[in-house]
């Protein structure tokens, strides 16, 4: 009897801690129960954009990013992070045609998102008001290279960075947050497709079939 009014106490007593990004950490029973892991999104494509296809024997693409995992840092929460659409984008623009012996090389040197806290208003000023609590500012920097084969030799390369911020109000959901983050590496994409693009045409044009 007094083993069952144990358990039901434990019970009784268990709480719920809300997390910051969304995951909730539920104590009690003497169990911990996973965070639950970040909402996945389908992946950005690029299939419907003219590939760049370069006079090479192959495409290689290299995650040269690792993130720290940790504030402020919130890539790794994100159900889109700006990695594997950079990734995806290597995949689906870059095209070698097999008619040199030269490797075609799409290196991630950043894929970072980082929150920062901003002001809000307290007291009544606060009650009546809706402020911007947070801030992710995400960038992107990578670069194409031509790599012979045989030697090693860079023969061309074209490099691009850029950058993109996105605000969310206090009140935020989990949901409006996650839908926020996916809008913010949706145009950082945008800018760096353009932005790439443009390089590749302008520093490596020799070596790709122009369309």
């Amino acid at each position: 009897m007094s083993g069952t009014m144990s358990f039901a106490s434990l019970i009784s007593r268990r709480r719920f801690l809300a997390v910051t990004g969304g995951a909730v950490v539920a104590l009690g029973a003497g169990a911990c129960t996973p965070a639950p892991a970040p909402r996945r999104a389908p992946d950005l494509r690029f299939s419907n954009r003219p590939p760049l296809v370069f006079r090479a024997s192959r495409v290689d693409v290299r995650e040269d990013y690792h993130s720290p995992l940790r504030a402020p840092n919130v890539e790794q929460d994100m159900p889109l992070p700006p990695l594997r659409a950079a990734r995806q984008w290597g995949f689906d623009r870059l095209q070698a045609d097999g008619s040199a012996r030269r490797t075609v090389v799409l290196s991630i040197r950043d894929a970072a998102v980082t929150e920062k806290s901003l002001a809000v208003r307290k007291g009544v000023q606060g009650a009546f008001n809706t402020d911007q609590a947070e801030r992710y500012d995400a960038s992107l920097d990578a670069v194409v290279e031509l790599i012979d084969n045989a030697t090693g030799v860079i023969t061309a390369q074209a490099t691009a960075r850029v950058s993109r911020f996105v605000t969310v109000p206090e009140d935020a959901s989990v949901v409006d947050r996650e839908n926020a983050w996916v809008t913010l590496v949706e145009g950082l994409m945008a800018d760096f497709d353009g932005r790439m693009e443009q390089a590749v045409r302008s520093y490596m044009a020799p070596y790709v079939l122009l369309q």
